[in-house]
């Protein structure tokens, strides 16, 4: 739960960032991560709590999928380079499903880790890329 904790804090965190000092591409990756994060806890909370990676959660793979469409599309559109990392780490999410649609023998951890890792560092990359997004138009404007 801790971790569940500090990850709504962290993209919490990057949504009011990406808001305030980003740009398009800042704003609407932020925003999807944000709605994935929320469709899955909504999912968990009318569901029953959270993913059982003995099995394929298969709202999970329709939810990375359609992240990774729309953090593609925008990574299409936008002129900077990180939204296309964002998308190549979501991509990493859906492949982690295909790999244990494919091997069931895949253990729970390793699935675990492929599935949800990608998600972290897409945080990461979303607060990066708008760092360095706010840096440039604060140079540009200094210049």
């Amino acid at each position: 739960m801790a971790r569940f904790l500090l990850q709504v804090a962290l993209i919490l965190l990057v949504v009011l960032f990406a808001l305030r000092k980003g740009g398009r591409p800042e704003r609407h990756i932020a925003l999807v991560l944000l709605g994935m994060l929320a469709a899955n806890t909504l999912y968990g909370v009318l569901v029953g709590w959270w993913t059982d990676y003995d099995q394929i959660p298969w709202y999970r793979v329709v939810l990375d999928c359609i992240g990774f469409g729309l953090i593609l599309t925008v990574a299409l559109r936008a002129d900077r380079w990180w939204p296309l990392w964002v998308s190549g780490v979501q991509l990493l999410s859906v492949l982690a499903h295909l790999l244990r649609a494919l091997d069931a023998d895949l253990h729970p951890l390793v699935y675990a880790v492929m599935e949800r890792w990608p998600y972290w560092m897409a945080i990461g990359l979303t607060a990066l890329g708008t760092y360095l997004h706010a840096s440039r138009v604060r140079t540009a404007s200094n210049g």
